[in-house]
């Protein structure tokens, strides 16, 4: 039995950190349960078709997409899924460019999506979903779902952890958008940060490779003081958040790593993504919507919205942010450290081959397309246009 990691960090592509941080976080919080979790590691959108020494394999699959043609566009998986032993999607994702309810509950699911998941909910249990609007969307469409969160706010040893001062003067990091209807906003955002903090340090932060758009922010950032973190890649790249107090910006996964972590963050709504964590309860704090709701159509008083609000919590010693790391812990406690258990009692309990199949077992797996897989990752995935 071959254990399958599917990541979303698309190391050819954008070199999502973002990506990069919730396969990092799902293998490790695997390992805390079994050290001698290894498994082969393959970008999802690649088939599964060539793994011939085994019959059936077990696929975990962090930030797996519930977006219409998962499959097999988004997930080749196998042509036969019976092919699949242990199916286990974490924190599953959704995609679309408006922020509104709209997003979730009139667009509908086709035929083929909604025949894949309610066949692999049937089988493999309910869908554990990153945000409540994703729980909601499922549900609406007759699928089985649960909340979990996103596998990137979770670190074990954080857990019960205080929150992390915050100096009077912090370091203080913006994050960039994707679409260019933001462009105005974020340079008024880059403004109004520099405004408020005069003396601190100022970052700004780039989470995919860059781009046009992300190349003419950076350039403006530059000339407002802002020093440029190029975090695009492996995971230890958000490690520059270390050294950094306060987030405001548009990256979800900068938005989650500062939770992680304990430190305060302002997250500028933008797309569908950062709505279902705006609209689960135990992360709605520190959430702005940037826009009116669709595409193109940004707020113009989303930034004296965020500062104003940056403000109060700056007055309050940040002491909101508590209730959103208790939820974040409790979280924790309640569904990933019970599914981490039980992820990893079946893929122990599938290592235990009959002696008639140990010779095949002990074989190691073809890659697909005959390229060479496995090990651990350095980053994690999620589509391209995932944070």
């Amino acid at each position: 039995m071959t254990d399958i990691l599917l990541t979303t960090y698309p190391d050819h592509k954008s070199r999502n950190v973002g990506d990069a941080l919730i396969t990092a976080s799902t293998v490790s919080l695997l390992r805390r349960k079994w050290p001698d979790f290894d498994p082969v590691v393959l970008f999802r959108e690649k088939s599964l078709e060539g793994f011939t020494k085994r019959v059936r394999h077990n696929v975990i699959a962090p930030g797996f997409s519930i977006s219409n043609g998962t499959y097999p566009g988004l997930y080749k998986l196998f042509e036969d899924l019976d092919r699949i032993d242990g199916f286990f999607p974490l924190g599953c994702s959704y995609q679309h460019m408006d922020a509104s309810p709209a997003a979730f509950l009139d667009v509908s699911i086709d035929a083929a999506t909604r025949a894949f998941l309610t066949a692999m909910a049937a089988k493999h249990g309910p869908f554990p979903c990153r945000d409540e609007m994703i729980v909601k969307r499922l549900r609406h469409f007759d699928v089985p779902a649960i909340y979990s969160g996103d596998m990137a706010l979770f670190d074990a040893e954080r857990v019960g952890t205080d929150p992390v001062p915050v100096p009077e003067v912090p370091a203080v990091a913006v994050s960039l958008q994707h679409g260019i209807s933001y462009l105005e906003q974020s340079v008024e955002l880059l403004k109004a940060v520099k405004k408020r903090f005069p003396d601190s340090r100022r970052y700004v932060a780039l989470h995919s490779a860059r781009s046009p758009l992300a190349a003419i922010l950076e350039a403006r950032a530059k000339q407002l003081g802002f020093e440029p973190l190029h975090l695009f890649g492996a995971a230890e790249g958000l490690d520059a958040y270390g050294e950094i107090d306060l987030h405001i910006g548009y990256r979800l996964h900068a938005h989650i790593h500062f939770i992680r972590n304990r430190k305060p963050s302002v997250l500028m709504v933008e797309d569908a993504r950062s709505f279902g964590f705006s609209r689960t309860p135990g992360t709605a704090h520190g959430c702005i919507q940037a826009s009116h709701g669709r595409l193109g159509d940004p707020d113009e008083d989303a930034v004296d919205r965020a500062m104003a609000f940056l403000q109060t919590q700056i007055e309050r010693g940040f002491a909101e942010y508590e209730k959103v790391f208790g939820f974040v812990d409790a979280t924790y406690r309640s569904v990933i450290d019970p599914a981490m258990d039980r992820i990893v009692e079946h893929l122990r309990r599938s290592k235990e081959v009959s002696p008639a199949s140990r010779e095949m077992a002990d074989e190691p797996p073809d890659a697909p397309d005959g390229e060479a897989t496995g090990g651990t990752p350095a980053d994690e995935a999620t589509p391209s246009a995932q944070r």
